[in-house]
Protein backbone atom coordinates (compact mmCIF):
# COMPACT_ATOMS: atom_id res chain seq x y z
CA UNK A 1 0.00 0.00 0.00
CA UNK A 2 1.38 3.66 -0.72
CA UNK A 3 0.83 6.57 1.14
CA UNK A 4 1.29 9.94 0.91
CA UNK A 5 2.78 11.86 3.60
CA UNK A 6 3.39 14.84 2.05
CA UNK A 7 1.89 17.36 -0.29
CA UNK A 8 2.03 16.09 -3.54
CA UNK A 9 3.36 17.94 -6.33
CA UNK A 10 0.52 16.53 -8.58
CA UNK A 11 -2.83 16.20 -8.55
CA UNK A 12 -4.55 14.27 -11.35
CA UNK A 13 -8.55 14.73 -11.39
CA UNK A 14 -10.44 12.08 -12.84
CA UNK A 15 -14.30 12.87 -13.20
CA UNK A 16 -16.12 9.26 -13.54
CA UNK A 17 -19.64 7.80 -14.60
CA UNK A 18 -20.70 4.52 -15.40
CA UNK A 19 -17.35 3.62 -16.71
CA UNK A 20 -17.28 -0.02 -14.57
CA UNK A 21 -15.35 -1.84 -17.79
CA UNK A 22 -13.25 1.29 -18.32
CA UNK A 23 -12.25 2.68 -15.25
CA UNK A 24 -9.41 0.09 -14.73
CA UNK A 25 -7.37 0.55 -17.59
CA UNK A 26 -7.41 4.77 -16.73
CA UNK A 27 -6.56 4.42 -13.33
CA UNK A 28 -3.82 1.37 -13.51
CA UNK A 29 -2.30 3.85 -15.92
CA UNK A 30 -2.15 6.68 -13.51
CA UNK A 31 -1.10 3.66 -10.72
CA UNK A 32 1.93 3.05 -13.14
CA UNK A 33 3.43 6.43 -13.46
CA UNK A 34 7.09 6.04 -13.52
CA UNK A 35 6.83 9.83 -11.69
CA UNK A 36 5.09 8.62 -8.20
CA UNK A 37 4.60 12.77 -6.50
CA UNK A 38 0.53 12.10 -7.29
CA UNK A 39 -2.88 11.93 -5.95
CA UNK A 40 -5.54 10.49 -8.07
CA UNK A 41 -8.98 12.22 -7.04
CA UNK A 42 -11.30 10.14 -8.89
CA UNK A 43 -14.92 12.15 -8.76
CA UNK A 44 -17.87 9.53 -9.12
CA UNK A 45 -21.05 11.52 -10.61
CA UNK A 46 -23.83 9.30 -9.66
CA UNK A 47 -22.33 6.45 -11.05
CA UNK A 48 -25.16 3.15 -11.34
CA UNK A 49 -23.31 0.54 -12.92
CA UNK A 50 -20.56 -0.83 -10.25
CA UNK A 51 -18.33 2.03 -11.04
CA UNK A 52 -17.88 3.05 -7.90
CA UNK A 53 -16.68 -0.55 -6.43
CA UNK A 54 -13.80 -0.51 -8.38
CA UNK A 55 -13.12 2.74 -7.34
CA UNK A 56 -13.37 2.02 -3.91
CA UNK A 57 -11.17 -1.13 -4.26
CA UNK A 58 -8.33 1.23 -5.71
CA UNK A 59 -8.74 3.73 -3.07
CA UNK A 60 -8.19 0.88 -0.58
CA UNK A 61 -5.24 -0.98 -2.27
CA UNK A 62 -3.36 2.32 -2.53
CA UNK A 63 -3.34 5.33 -0.80
CA UNK A 64 -2.59 7.95 -3.71
CA UNK A 65 -5.80 7.35 -4.99
CA UNK A 66 -8.79 9.70 -3.11
CA UNK A 67 -12.67 8.92 -3.93
CA UNK A 68 -14.89 11.54 -4.02
CA UNK A 69 -18.87 10.41 -4.42
CA UNK A 70 -21.93 12.28 -5.65
CA UNK A 71 -24.84 11.18 -4.79
CA UNK A 72 -26.77 12.40 -8.10
CA UNK A 73 -25.21 12.74 -11.58
CA UNK A 74 -24.34 16.46 -11.75
CA UNK A 75 -22.45 16.44 -15.21
CA UNK A 76 -18.68 16.81 -16.38
CA UNK A 77 -18.16 20.22 -15.10
CA UNK A 78 -19.28 20.31 -11.59
CA UNK A 79 -17.18 16.52 -10.96
CA UNK A 80 -13.89 18.72 -12.46
CA UNK A 81 -14.95 21.41 -10.29
CA UNK A 82 -14.92 19.34 -7.46
CA UNK A 83 -12.11 17.43 -7.74
CA UNK A 84 -9.60 20.33 -8.39
CA UNK A 85 -10.88 21.79 -5.37
CA UNK A 86 -9.73 18.95 -3.46
CA UNK A 87 -6.31 18.99 -5.37
CA UNK A 88 -3.26 19.41 -2.89
CA UNK A 89 -0.58 19.22 -5.47
CA UNK A 90 0.89 22.46 -7.60
CA UNK A 91 0.08 20.98 -10.92
CA UNK A 92 -3.23 19.46 -11.54
CA UNK A 93 -3.36 17.00 -14.63
CA UNK A 94 -6.73 16.23 -16.41
CA UNK A 95 -7.79 12.64 -16.83
CA UNK A 96 -10.62 11.01 -18.66
CA UNK A 97 -11.81 7.28 -17.29
CA UNK A 98 -11.78 5.97 -20.41
CA UNK A 99 -8.28 6.57 -21.74
CA UNK A 100 -4.86 5.45 -20.44
CA UNK A 101 -1.77 7.73 -19.72
CA UNK A 102 1.92 6.91 -21.33
CA UNK A 103 4.13 5.31 -18.38
CA UNK A 104 5.92 8.88 -18.57
CA UNK A 105 3.35 11.20 -19.29
CA UNK A 106 3.35 12.85 -15.46
CA UNK A 107 7.00 12.83 -15.75
CA UNK A 108 7.67 14.85 -19.00
CA UNK A 109 5.08 17.59 -18.25
CA UNK A 110 5.82 18.21 -14.77
CA UNK A 111 9.53 18.46 -15.18
CA UNK A 112 8.49 21.06 -18.43
CA UNK A 113 6.39 22.90 -15.87
CA UNK A 114 9.23 22.79 -13.48
CA UNK A 115 11.52 24.38 -16.47
CA UNK A 116 9.21 26.64 -18.30
CA UNK A 117 7.65 28.76 -15.14
CA UNK A 118 6.17 31.22 -18.40
CA UNK A 119 3.53 28.77 -19.50
CA UNK A 120 0.29 27.90 -17.65
CA UNK A 121 -1.21 25.16 -18.95
CA UNK A 122 0.48 22.42 -20.91
CA UNK A 123 -0.84 19.79 -23.39
CA UNK A 124 0.59 17.33 -25.49
CA UNK A 125 -0.22 14.63 -28.16
CA UNK A 126 -2.19 11.70 -28.27
CA UNK A 127 -3.53 8.73 -30.64
CA UNK A 128 -7.02 8.18 -31.14
CA UNK A 129 -8.05 4.70 -30.67
CA UNK A 130 -11.35 3.12 -32.01
CA UNK A 131 -12.35 0.06 -31.67
CA UNK A 132 -10.51 -1.09 -35.34
CA UNK A 133 -7.93 1.12 -35.86
CA UNK A 134 -6.01 4.15 -34.29
CA UNK A 135 -4.68 7.53 -35.65
CA UNK A 136 -2.09 9.68 -34.61
CA UNK A 137 -3.31 13.03 -33.45
CA UNK A 138 -0.78 15.92 -34.00
CA UNK A 139 -1.26 18.87 -32.43
CA UNK A 140 0.16 22.71 -32.88
CA UNK A 141 2.60 23.50 -30.13
CA UNK A 142 3.21 27.43 -29.85
CA UNK A 143 0.72 29.83 -27.66
CA UNK A 144 -0.18 32.14 -30.52
CA UNK A 145 -1.54 29.35 -32.63
CA UNK A 146 -3.25 27.48 -30.12
CA UNK A 147 -5.15 30.62 -28.82
CA UNK A 148 -6.31 31.28 -32.79
CA UNK A 149 -6.98 27.20 -32.57
CA UNK A 150 -9.89 27.89 -30.18
CA UNK A 151 -11.44 29.40 -32.82
CA UNK A 152 -12.19 26.44 -34.14
CA UNK A 153 -13.41 24.70 -30.82
CA UNK A 154 -12.14 21.12 -30.36
CA UNK A 155 -8.55 21.31 -32.44
CA UNK A 156 -6.37 23.09 -29.86
CA UNK A 157 -5.92 20.78 -26.51
CA UNK A 158 -6.65 16.84 -26.46
CA UNK A 159 -8.05 17.74 -23.29
CA UNK A 160 -7.16 14.58 -21.35
CA UNK A 161 -3.24 15.37 -21.95
CA UNK A 162 -3.22 18.98 -19.86
CA UNK A 163 -1.15 19.87 -16.86
CA UNK A 164 -2.77 23.27 -15.21
CA UNK A 165 -0.68 25.18 -12.95
CA UNK A 166 -3.09 25.33 -9.75
CA UNK A 167 -1.70 28.65 -8.19
CA UNK A 168 -2.92 30.21 -11.56
CA UNK A 169 -6.61 28.95 -11.41
CA UNK A 170 -6.50 30.10 -7.06
CA UNK A 171 -4.87 33.67 -8.63
CA UNK A 172 -7.98 34.08 -11.05
CA UNK A 173 -10.72 32.42 -9.25
CA UNK A 174 -10.86 30.06 -12.57
CA UNK A 175 -12.00 26.31 -12.35
CA UNK A 176 -14.65 24.02 -15.04
CA UNK A 177 -17.89 25.63 -14.91
CA UNK A 178 -20.34 23.41 -12.78
CA UNK A 179 -23.50 24.27 -15.25
CA UNK A 180 -22.43 23.46 -18.56
CA UNK A 181 -22.38 19.79 -19.57
CA UNK A 182 -20.69 19.91 -22.90
CA UNK A 183 -17.96 22.00 -23.70
CA UNK A 184 -16.62 22.83 -20.17
CA UNK A 185 -13.20 22.01 -21.65
CA UNK A 186 -13.39 25.06 -24.02
CA UNK A 187 -15.04 27.00 -21.84
CA UNK A 188 -12.77 26.72 -19.22
CA UNK A 189 -9.51 27.29 -21.87
CA UNK A 190 -11.65 30.31 -22.99
CA UNK A 191 -11.24 31.89 -19.44
CA UNK A 192 -8.08 31.12 -18.86
CA UNK A 193 -7.39 32.88 -22.73
CA UNK A 194 -9.14 36.09 -20.73
CA UNK A 195 -7.26 35.58 -17.33
CA UNK A 196 -3.57 36.05 -19.26
CA UNK A 197 -2.63 32.30 -19.37
CA UNK A 198 -0.09 31.11 -21.81
CA UNK A 199 -0.14 27.56 -23.85
CA UNK A 200 1.86 24.95 -25.02
CA UNK A 201 1.57 21.22 -26.18
CA UNK A 202 4.26 19.21 -25.65
CA UNK A 203 5.79 17.16 -28.72
CA UNK A 204 5.62 13.89 -26.31
CA UNK A 205 2.67 11.17 -26.95
CA UNK A 206 1.02 11.58 -23.92
CA UNK A 207 -2.47 9.45 -23.88
CA UNK A 208 -4.23 6.97 -25.66
CA UNK A 209 -7.70 8.74 -26.62
CA UNK A 210 -10.71 6.20 -26.63
CA UNK A 211 -13.65 6.67 -28.57
CA UNK A 212 -16.29 4.63 -28.28
CA UNK A 213 -20.51 4.94 -28.80
CA UNK A 214 -20.72 6.15 -25.23
CA UNK A 215 -18.69 9.35 -25.38
CA UNK A 216 -20.09 10.02 -28.69
CA UNK A 217 -23.47 12.11 -28.85
CA UNK A 218 -25.85 11.22 -31.68
CA UNK A 219 -27.47 14.88 -31.08
CA UNK A 220 -24.29 16.37 -33.35
CA UNK A 221 -26.42 19.52 -34.77
CA UNK A 222 -27.40 20.46 -31.31
CA UNK A 223 -23.58 20.38 -29.63
CA UNK A 224 -22.76 22.20 -33.19
CA UNK A 225 -25.49 24.73 -31.98
CA UNK A 226 -24.49 25.16 -28.04
CA UNK A 227 -20.66 25.74 -29.54
CA UNK A 228 -21.75 29.34 -31.17
CA UNK A 229 -22.05 31.54 -27.87
CA UNK A 230 -18.89 29.93 -26.53
CA UNK A 231 -17.25 31.01 -30.22
CA UNK A 232 -18.94 34.68 -29.68
CA UNK A 233 -17.15 34.95 -26.33
CA UNK A 234 -13.94 34.05 -28.13
CA UNK A 235 -14.45 36.39 -30.69
CA UNK A 236 -15.32 39.44 -28.62
CA UNK A 237 -11.99 39.15 -27.19
CA UNK A 238 -10.44 38.73 -30.62
CA UNK A 239 -12.07 41.48 -31.91
CA UNK A 240 -13.09 44.08 -29.76
CA UNK A 241 -13.60 46.49 -32.57
CA UNK A 242 -16.63 44.36 -34.32
CA UNK A 243 -20.02 45.19 -33.32
CA UNK A 244 -22.01 42.17 -31.56
CA UNK A 245 -24.08 41.60 -34.53
CA UNK A 246 -20.71 41.18 -36.50
CA UNK A 247 -19.65 38.83 -33.67
CA UNK A 248 -22.75 37.19 -34.41
CA UNK A 249 -22.73 37.20 -37.87
CA UNK A 250 -19.19 35.53 -38.08
CA UNK A 251 -20.37 32.63 -35.58
CA UNK A 252 -22.72 31.68 -37.02
CA UNK A 253 -21.22 30.92 -40.45
CA UNK A 254 -18.89 29.00 -38.66
CA UNK A 255 -21.44 26.84 -36.84
CA UNK A 256 -21.49 23.33 -38.69
CA UNK A 257 -24.51 22.19 -40.36
CA UNK A 258 -26.15 25.89 -39.99
CA UNK A 259 -28.88 26.43 -41.97
CA UNK A 260 -28.34 30.04 -43.40
CA UNK A 261 -30.13 32.60 -45.03
CA UNK A 262 -28.49 34.32 -48.26
CA UNK A 263 -28.76 37.69 -45.77
CA UNK A 264 -27.07 35.92 -42.77
CA UNK A 265 -24.07 34.27 -45.32
CA UNK A 266 -23.54 38.10 -46.94
CA UNK A 267 -23.53 39.29 -42.84
CA UNK A 268 -20.92 36.47 -41.84
CA UNK A 269 -18.73 37.18 -44.78
CA UNK A 270 -18.47 40.85 -44.86
CA UNK A 271 -18.26 40.43 -40.87
CA UNK A 272 -15.20 37.80 -41.10
CA UNK A 273 -13.78 39.94 -44.25
CA UNK A 274 -13.58 43.22 -41.80
CA UNK A 275 -12.46 41.24 -39.01
CA UNK A 276 -9.29 39.98 -41.31
CA UNK A 277 -7.94 43.59 -41.35
CA UNK A 278 -7.57 43.47 -37.94
CA UNK A 279 -4.35 42.66 -36.99
CA UNK A 280 -3.50 44.21 -33.01
CA UNK A 281 -2.90 41.17 -31.18
CA UNK A 282 -5.31 41.50 -27.31
CA UNK A 283 -4.35 38.42 -26.05
CA UNK A 284 -1.39 36.67 -27.89
CA UNK A 285 -3.17 34.96 -30.29
CA UNK A 286 -1.73 34.63 -34.10
CA UNK A 287 -3.99 37.16 -36.47
CA UNK A 288 -2.30 35.79 -39.55
CA UNK A 289 -3.84 31.80 -38.30
CA UNK A 290 -6.84 33.43 -37.82
CA UNK A 291 -7.37 34.80 -40.86
CA UNK A 292 -6.91 31.41 -42.66
CA UNK A 293 -9.89 30.01 -40.47
CA UNK A 294 -12.27 32.91 -41.31
CA UNK A 295 -11.25 32.22 -44.64
CA UNK A 296 -11.60 29.26 -44.38
CA UNK A 297 -15.57 29.80 -43.18
CA UNK A 298 -15.62 32.02 -46.29
CA UNK A 299 -14.94 29.92 -49.07
CA UNK A 300 -17.49 27.24 -47.27
CA UNK A 301 -20.56 29.73 -47.27
CA UNK A 302 -19.52 31.78 -50.79
CA UNK A 303 -19.02 27.67 -52.27
CA UNK A 304 -22.72 27.28 -50.71
CA UNK A 305 -24.08 30.81 -51.86
CA UNK A 306 -23.17 29.67 -55.47
CA UNK A 307 -24.42 26.52 -55.56
CA UNK A 308 -27.49 27.98 -54.70
CA UNK A 309 -27.76 30.25 -57.45
CA UNK A 310 -26.33 33.41 -55.20
CA UNK A 311 -23.22 34.38 -56.86
CA UNK A 312 -20.60 36.24 -54.87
Amino acid sequence: MNKIDHTPKVSVVMPVYNRVHQVSRAIDSILAQSYEDFELIVVDDGSQDGTIKVVEHYAKCDNRVRLLSLPSNGGQGLARALGNDAAKGEYIAVMDSDDRAAPRRLALQTEFLDQHPDITLVGGQATKVFSDTSVRMDMLSGDAQLKALLLMMDCAFVHPTVMIRKAFMRQHNLNYSAERRGDDDFEFYLRMVEAGATFYNMPDQLVEYFRHEGNISANTPRINQDKTPLRVRLLSLYYPELTVSEIQAIAKIMQTGASLSAKQAYQGILAAEKAQTMQHSYFGEDHAYLNQILQRAIMIVTKALNKSGHQV
